[in-house]
């Protein structure tokens, strides 16, 4: 329950509040309260919510430009463009469309949003970030966040350039979608773990995840995901998922999971 430090909160007696009181100094500034933990904001982030003015204008624009199956989903800094396309070219169109729209309006391009590709294609792939927009309308429970990583990286992965933690360009867009994710559920703790196939040395596959856990890390931070919601861990080897000595099973072996763990 959250109370000025010189007055109780509604419902609690003064002198039961002192004894329980935990007055914590924060800075001057704009705050939301998400996931059970006060989150800085800017005035421009602070104004883009669910319904609000921008989200509301910048979608029904949509329709006139000639995507009317297209939506967009604003939470704070995260914005996700959506919707199922008819094609993957009505795709391209709309996503350029939706970023140039966003670019637009005074609002939202004050607000350094990260800007995620939502789009599916009807009887195609689907979107990276479909799931980083049920997160949005469902609200960032622990069952919600985890379930929106893993089903985000069931039908994706990260990729790597072999035998380095350099991240490939083409992955830009999931670790966009990721970093969504983890922005909406930073009131928990994000646990990333990287595992290797089971070809090379040990020590050198352990290694060689240690240092990829901490690129995807590295790459949420540095798009806002605070430090401290985050865990990087190696596994290496030691939890292979096919022990199978084939291309096919190095393959289901070398992934990125994501554990989403209560404070």
């Amino acid at each position: 329950m959250l109370g000025a430090c010189d007055a109780p909160p509604p419902g609690v007696a003064p002198k039961e509040a002192a004894a329980n009181e935990d007055c914590v100094t924060l800075a001057e500034g704009l705050y939301e309260f998400r996931g059970g933990k006060l989150l800085a904001v800017s005035a421009a982030q602070a104004g883009l919510s669910v319904g609000s003015g921008p989200e509301r204008d910048i979608q029904s624009g949509f329709a006139d430009a000639g995507f009317p199956w297209m939506g967009l989903k604003l939470r704070g800094r995260v914005a996700v463009i959506n919707g199922a396309a008819p094609s993957a070219e009505a795709k391209a169109a709309g996503l350029t469309a939706g970023q140039a729209a966003l670019a637009a309006n005074p609002q939202t391009a004050a607000a350094n949003l990260l800007v995620v590709d939502g789009i599916s294609v009807e009887e195609g792939e689907r979107g990276v970030g479909e799931s980083l927009a049920v997160l949005a309308d469902s609200g960032a429970s622990l069952q919600a966040c985890q379930r929106a990583f893993d089903d985000t990286m069931a039908s994706h992965s990260i990729l790597f350039e072999s035998g380095n933690a350099r991240i490939s360009p083409v992955s830009t867009g999931l670790l966009d979608a990721l970093t969504g994710i983890a922005t909406l559920c930073q009131g928990f703790v994000m646990e990333i773990g990287e595992h290797t196939s089971a070809r090379g040395a040990d020590d050198y596959n352990l290694k060689l995840s240690q240092d990829r856990a901490d690129a995807v890390k590295a790459y949420l931070v540095n798009k806002g995901v605070s430090d401290e919601s985050l865990t990087s861990i190696g596994f290496g080897e030691t939890r292979l998922l096919d022990p199978a000595p084939t291309p096919e099973a190095n393959e289901r072996n070398r992934r990125t999971e994501f554990k989403v763990i209560a404070r």
